[in-house]
């Protein structure tokens, strides 16, 4: 012990009161003995732990040692603390910059090193440091071989000092730091960056004695990431502050995010001051089997809606505004939506819930109100203003909802393309793939939601057309040229088959929407080799336009459901022979929305294996405006 008290008073570096750290953990009555951050929680036994201050207050640093007894703790102390205040020397001495070496290995390591993207520092414990790459004056402007005289630890922010001395402090004890740490530099301009440093000791090496420090600029990256999170942050919080359930399932059933409304629809028992469950873990206590369990027994086990429901999630199938009604009165309207993930493929399944119980109320009171012709008036008049209001309401909630949404997602659009700029630094492979996965499917629901948002307006009667003549085969060539890029790289051949005739007082902006939109489908689900035609010309006070395909047709049991919301064909995926991406479910339901609006019509013939044509007419004035 004598000699470690001597060897303490004598050691010049940290490295030097890291070793007789170690040693004093070889000392019999000695559990642990470590220089950590004075934050670090305490274990042990209070009374047998010592705890040394080490450098200044500020860096929070501390020589812990915990003792096995009373005895050895008196007999010990004194080399403890004499090797405490060592380190404490050790890291007051000034750490100022030297002169990098002249050449470092061979011309292709130096050549390497100096001209490295990330920033190299390699710290001397004994003399100082120095800066390797020219990288150090690109992020930083300081001339890497005339350095600033500062200390090193001057150039790290103050707040960030603290981590910065625990890595090198870890370093000095042959230990390399696991994961990255991110600092802030001050530049020469007294600016800061944010770097993501690594650290890597040499220490034990007698051949290099060194710590040597990577950095990499991710100021721009932190700030977009912060950003982003902002961004999220609001879209979790609308999501959670919504009056209807949301809950998303994985592929085989098990619940992964449920916000509050959900909670209480399904009666958890986890609603209260406080609560917050709209992210959930593997290890959430909440039994969701059980939860399911118990409402399904609410409703019957036979049920015919249950089976609907579990069918509609086994075969991957939208199923829209499924009325289930319980036991205690209530009656929950259910929508089942699939969701995709990277790469197209099974995600799971996003479960809406709405409380319909007064809807219903008010249908049954209409039926059950219909004795006296002054009764039944009076009944169906209250009646139907409730169900106007209700109408009202659902579409103001879906333009609202559109509305709040669109917003962030755009956000989340613009900044994942950040993200992706090569000038806020380099991405891996993998990184870049999320980056798509993350772009794509923010776009995808985009259109949802503007597909979302153009219907409520079109079913409350609020969008006003803008009618102005316009020559329609002009208009074709231009919705054809935008589309024949995407109908070559399929494969198809794409074709407009266009007579002249009259100008049409119509909306151009809608009417090109429409039949993008049939083109757009056309070329999807038309296999490679295949064909699309768009014909059209004058038909009497009008103009008919057709857009034929030689595509995979759709069942005869389909058709009829064509045109409801959210409806794809059960075809599409086996039959076109390449990866489609998935709709909507919106685009005829809008189409015929418009060209009803302007006084037309709207038709589908198809032959599963054949072909479909889907053929529109367009009056030569619209026979009213929308609102």
């Amino acid at each position: 012990m004598v000699d470690l008290v001597v060897r303490a008073a004598n050691a010049t570096t940290v490295v030097d009161a890291q070793r007789l750290v170690a040693q004093l953990r070889g000392f019999s009555g000695v559990r642990s003995a470590e220089i950590v951050a004075a934050l670090t929680p305490v274990v042990g036994e209070l009374d047998l732990l010592e705890r040394l201050p080490v450098g200044p207050a500020q860096w929070g640093q501390e020589l812990r040692v915990e003792f096995s007894a009373a005895p050895a703790r008196t007999e010990l102390l004194a080399a403890a603390a004499e090797i405490a205040a060592a380190a404490d020397r050790a890291l007051a001495q000034p750490c100022r910059a030297v002169p990098p070496p002249p050449m470092l290995g061979s011309p292709l390591a130096w050549a390497i090193t100096t001209g490295a993207r990330a920033m190299i520092l390699t710290v001397d414990p004994a003399r100082g440091w120095s800066a390797l790459s020219d990288s150090f004056g690109t992020v930083l402007g300081h001339d890497r071989h005339r350095p600033p005289d500062y200390r090193l630890v001057d150039l790290i922010h103050p707040d960030d000092r603290p981590a910065a001395v625990a890595m090198f402090l870890a370093c000095c004890a042959g230990h390399h730091p696991s994961g990255t740490t991110d600092l802030r530099l001050c530049t020469a301009a007294g600016r800061w960056r944010v770097i993501e440093v690594a650290a890597r000791t040499f220490v034990d090496d007698a051949q290099v004695g060194v710590v040597v420090f990577f950095g990499i600029d991710v100021t721009r990256q932190r700030e977009t990431e912060r950003t982003a999170a902002v961004e999220w942050q609001r879209l979790a919080r609308l999501v959670e502050t919504m009056d209807d359930g949301l809950l998303l399932l994985d592929e085989q059933g098990r619940v992964r995010l449920a916000n509050l409304a959900a909670h209480r629809l399904l009666d958890t028992g986890m609603v209260g001051p406080g609560t917050s469950r709209s992210h959930l873990t593997e290890d959430d206590p909440l039994d969701w089997a059980a939860v399911i369990g118990r409402a399904v027994e609410r409703v019957g086990r036979d049920s015919t809606r249950i089976q609907r429901l579990r069918e509609a999630f086994i075969l991957r199938r939208a199923l829209v505004g499924e009325e289930i009604p319980f036991d205690d009165g209530r009656v929950l309207e259910i929508d089942l939506v699939p969701v995709a993930g990277p790469g197209e493929t099974d995600s799971g399944t996003l479960v809406h819930l709405r409380d319909v119980t007064t809807r219903v109320a008010v249908h049954r009171g209409l039926e059950e109100r219909s004795r006296g012709l002054e009764e039944r008036s009076r009944g169906l008049e209250e009646r139907n203003q409730a169900l106007i209001e209700a109408t009202a309401l659902n579409n103001e909630f879906v333009a609202t909802v559109s509305h709040e949404l669109r917003g962030p997602l755009s956000s989340v659009v613009a900044f994942a393309h950040l993200l992706g700029d090569v000038t806020t630094g380099d991405l891996s492979e993998d990184q870049r793939t999320y980056l798509d996965v993350i772009d794509r499917n923010a776009n995808r629901l985009l259109r949802l939601i503007e597909d979302l948002l153009l219907l409520s307006r079109l079913e409350a009667r609020t969008l006003q057309l803008r009618p102005m003549p316009t020559r329609l085969p002009e208009l074709l060539a231009v919705a054809v040229a935008e589309r024949t890029p995407a109908a070559l790289a399929a494969g198809l051949e794409l074709v407009l088959e266009c007579e002249d005739g009259p100008e049409v007082i119509c909306d151009d902006t809608r009417v090109h929407q429409v039949v993008d939109n049939l083109v757009s489908n056309a070329v999807k689900f038309t296999p490679s080799g295949g064909r699309v035609t768009v014909r059209a010309g004058p038909d009497g006070d009008g103009w008919t336009v057709a857009v034929a395909d030689s595509g995979v047709g759709i069942p005869a049991a389909d058709l009829p459901r064509l045109f409801s919301a959210f409806f794809r064909g059960s075809n599409v995926a086996a039959v076109v022979g390449r990866q489609v991406m998935p709709g909507t479910g919106l685009g005829l339901v809008v189409s015929r929305a418009i060209v009803e609006l302007h006084g037309g019509g709207i038709s589908v013939a198809s032959t599963e294996g054949v072909g479909t044509t889907v053929t529109l007419s367009l009056p030569s004035r619209p026979a009213r405006n929308g609102g």
